[in-house]
Order: structure tokens, then C-alpha cells, then sequence
């Protein structure tokens, strides 16, 4: 098994993948800089700070799967795109240097607060890959109507199905052998992966914010401020 250990009696990975391809396409104009140079606060990108949270996990080895090489001072590693290869073809390159049996992914835009241990994820991982899954929100209030009338107001409602969380672990070996050398794993790996009972979706319960908008990048700021993330 390499590095990967064992944490009470559950597997725990200790290698780790950040999906960081992003152009920042709808954040324009009022941001210019790739996605994972966002910036939650001053001094503190959000790469920065999702490196910050896998190390708090206990990982020790983190391989940035992007198009640029410069985009930390902290202690990681790099597996760049040439061209551009999707986000199955960016895990299959970027698992060329993992050596452990298992290892998490994520993408860099999806922040999760409160009590979630990505231990947990790579528990379900058996049976070769486990998919953090969440509830979304609804972006709208809703407006519930009797016979005409309107008889409640219920603002932002979570609905009732689960989307992927964009957090993950799977085998090492089931990335190597069955993602693309170019495309999205999500189109062209989850549903085969999926039909032969090889995925495992893990609930999560806690604030999941993915950050496409110029408003959610507010929102994330304000969020990790309040809850005192940020030291």
C-alpha cells in the first residue's frame, strides 16, 4: 500500500490531486487571474488555502494537475497540461506520480466548510472510487401557491437530489486503467464506472460553495471570514 495509513480502523490516503485547469471565464471582468489565484483574502489564494486544508487533513504529498507551473510557494508538485486534456486526462497524468494504492482529488473551485474529514470519502473508495455528494440550492426563493393564493415564501431551499460535490477518491490503478487520455472523467468514466457498481457516493451535510461567480467568490469570502477560517 506505499504510503497510504491507517487512521483508527479506517484507510487514509496521504496523496493527494488539485484540479486547477480553471479560466475564470465567468468571473470576468472583475477578475482576470487564473481560478486557483482567486483571492479570499489579502495574501491567501484559494489554491493556497485548499493546500492548507488538505495538510490540516494529514496530507503529505500534493500534485497540482494545471496549465501553470508558479502557482504556490508551498510545498507541492506539478503535473502540467501541454494541451488542454479535461479533467479525466489532467487525473490520468497527474496519477503518473502518485504511488499509493488510493488517492483523493478535487477541484480547486469547490470549498467545503464544517465537519467533514476527507478520510471519510476514501473509505468508500473500496470498491474503486467514492464521489463526495451534496444537496444544492436553489437559487431563487420559492413561492408555494393554494388555489390561487400564495401561502409561503421558503428563500433558497436545498432540493431534493444530489450533485456531486467536485471532492473524490478513487484507486489509484482504476485511474490509470480506465480515464481518458483526454476528456472529462465525469462524461466518459463516472456512468461506466457507475453501471458496474464501482462508485460510491459519500452524503455530505455541511456548506459546500462552488466558485463560477464573481457573487459566489463574495460569498466564499464572507463565509470563511465569519466562521473564522481564515487565521
Amino acid at each position: 500500500m506505499g504510503n497510504t495509513f491507517f487512521k483508527g480502523d479506517g484507510l487514509v490516503a496521504k496523496e493527494a490531486i488539485i484540479l486547477c485547469g480553471g479560466y475564470s471565464q465567468r468571473l470576468k471582468p472583475h477578475i482576470e487571474v487564473s481560478k486557483p489565484l482567486l483571492e479570499l483574502k489579502p495574501g491567501l489564494t484559494l489554491v493556497d488555502y485548499q493546500i492548507m486544508w488538505l495538510k490540516r487533513h494529514g496530507f503529505k504529498r500534493i500534485v497540482l494537475a494545471g496549465r501553470e507551473d508558479s502557482l504556490t510557494k508551498l510545498d507541492v508538485e506539478y503535473s502540467i497540461e501541454t494541451e488542454k486534456l479535461g479533467t479525466g486526462g489532467a487525473m490520468k497524468k497527474a496519477a503518473e506520480a502518485c504511488r499509493e494504492e488510493y488517492v483523493y482529488a478535487m477541484n480547486v473551485d469547490d470549498v467545503l466548510l464544517g465537519d467533514y474529514d476527507p478520510s471519510q470519502l476514501v473509505q468508500h473508495a473500496d470498491k474503486g472510487g467514492a464521489i463526495l455528494i451534496a444537496k444544492p440550492r436553489l437559487q431563487f426563493g420559492r413561492v408555494e401557491i393554494d388555489n390561487g393564493f400564495i401561502t409561503r415564501f421558503v428563500q433558497k431551499p436545498f432540493l431534493d437530489f444530489y450533485v456531486s460535490a467536485g471532492h473524490y477518491a478513487f484507486k489509484t490503478n482504476v485511474i490509470r486503467q480506465n480515464f481518458p487520455d483526454k476528456g472529462d472523467f465525469e462524461k466518459e468514466t463516472s456512468p461506466t464506472l457507475a453501471s458496474l457498481r464501482m462508485l460510491r457516493g459519500y452524503q455530505f451535510d455541511g456548506l459546500w460553495v462552488t466558485i463560477n461567480t464573481y457573487k459566489e467568490l463574495l460569498d466564499v469570502r464572507n463565509l470563511l471570514q465569519q466562521k473564522s477560517h481564515l487565521k
